[in-house]
Order: structure tokens, then C-alpha cells, then sequence
């Protein structure tokens, strides 16, 4: 599951919060989870951590479509 937000900095704030809350050290383990741009670029997605619910964002159960499709040959 992911929230989503059309502000990218409300998902880098909570990726602050579980980092920080998770004492990640920087080191072996920089932050929580990377926020991920939808393809048309006016949506924001990161993976949920259910220790840490945030009620004021959207969710979404999976990414399917969120990418551009990439025709191999």
C-alpha cells in the first residue's frame, strides 16, 4: 500500500518521520522509503510503513500504471 499526494514535500515529511522514529542511522540505512513520481508528474507515491498512519493522505494499493511502458524487442 502507498500514500499519494499531489505535494511531494508531505511525502518526504513522513519519510523523515518513520526515518527519524526508526533511529535509521545514515548509514546502513538513510531514510524509510523513496518517493516515487507518478509518469504524468503531478502525483507523488511512498510505500506505507503501518506503524506510522498519516489519515490526511490518500492511499492506493498498488503502483500499476504509474509507470511509462517500455516496449522490448
Amino acid at each position: 500500500m502507498y500514500y499519494t499526494s499531489t505535494n511531494k514535500e508531505e511525502l518526504e515529511l513522513y519519510n523523515l518521520i518513520v526515518s527519524k522514529d526508526e533511529n535509521y542511522d545514515g548509514v546502513s540505512t538513510t531514510r524509510w522509503a523513496n518517493v516515487i513520481e507518478h509518469k504524468d508528474g503531478n502525483l507523488f507515491a511512498i510505500l506505507v510503513n503501518p506503524k506510522y498512519p498519516a489519515e490526511s493522505l490518500e492511499t492506493i494499493e498498488s503502483l500499476d500504471s504509474w509507470f511509462e511502458e517500455v516496449d522490448i524487442m
